[in-house]
């Protein structure tokens, strides 16, 4: 699948064909931003984006082909996210076909190494042409594209219940802090933790659906490395409306164990109501947007 097809996530659900697709470029004649920098031996680099409803769009990536003229190298549907997370470690690098970025960063709330696709290559080309490393302390606005999603109900919980979890998080996310530094200790602790949960999943799974013993999770999925599925707590829902096409487009905002992305799903791929409270299930396309840090910032 390649990520052209989600294309549909963001309501354009009758573009499936190389035809259909193309007259899309058709938007980029009047972009709502439009960026410029100089590439290797003068090239010129350059990215059109043109919103579609809010908080959803296009973007073109290219090279000038003269005055005016955009030579289009790929093209992406893309959502806004609005949350800020910040990680100590950011790296990016550069995919072999275009002038567009992976990124990827360590987060102990989430567990693995999160890879995305990056939103703003126009912003990191610079630092990745002066050969230079992202900033210390980069933050990344996380959002992502789905084609297939379920809602799902929430786990009743006791009184009490919500603010153990956010002391588990906190106490696993310091084990797992300790044992990346070498902790013996907090490896053993892990596994154990690990081994005990697995026995307690094993009984319970005879008598209970899957989803009424695992709260929420987030793992690779597929071939592609910025791929995932996920099931997590719905925070915020609206609707939009593709203003090219009318279709109806859903913008969740989802919580994985702190950890904020802002979704992106058309109507009619949703199944259920999505409702604050809620959990989403589903797989999706992960982005994300890097926001460097500014120089006074560095230099605390």
């Amino acid at each position: 699948m390649t990520m052209h097809s989600y294309i549909r996530a963001i309501g354009f659900s009758e573009y499936t064909t190389k035809k259909s697709i193309g007259q899309l470029l058709s938007l980029a004649e009047k972009p709502d931003v439009e960026l410029e920098i100089d590439g290797v031996d003068g090239e010129k680099l350059i990215e059109l984006r043109r919103m579609v409803g809010k908080n959803i769009g296009i973007a073109w990536n290219g090279t000038s082909a003269g005055p005016g003229v955009l030579d289009v190298d790929c093209y992406n549907p893309f959502v806004y996210g609005q949350y800020n997370n910040i990680h100590e470690d950011v790296s990016v690098e550069k995919r072999y076909s275009d002038n567009l970025f992976l990124g990827a960063c360590e987060d102990l709330r989430v567990g693995v190494s999160i890879i995305f696709s990056v939103q703003n290559s126009m912003d990191i080309m610079p630092i990745y042409l002066a050969k230079e490393r992202l900033p210390k302390y980069t933050s990344v606005i996380f959002s992502a594209l789905s084609l297939d999603g379920t809602i799902l109900l929430p786990i009743k919980m006791a009184p009490g219940d919500e603010n153990k979890k956010k002391q588990a998080l906190k106490r696993r996310t310091n084990l797992i802090s300790a044992a990346r530094q070498g902790d013996e200790s907090a490896m053993e602790t892990l596994t154990f933790e690990d081994m005990d949960t697995y026995a307690k999943i094993s009984k319970r799974i005879i008598s209970e659906d899957i989803f009424t013993i695992v709260e929420s999770s987030f793992m690779p999925y597929g071939l592609e490395s910025d791929m995932y599925s996920i099931v997590a707590d719905i925070v915020s829902a609206e609707q939009t409306e593709n203003t090219i096409t009318g279709e109806k487009v859903h913008i969740l905002t989802l919580n994985y164990n702190d950890v904020l992305i802002t979704l992106a799903i058309n109507d009619m791929d949703l199944q259920g109501e999505p409702l604050v409270g809620r959990r989403f299930k589903g797989n999706i396309w992960l982005q994300g947007r890097i926001i460097l840090p500014t120089k006074s910032a560095n230099a605390e």
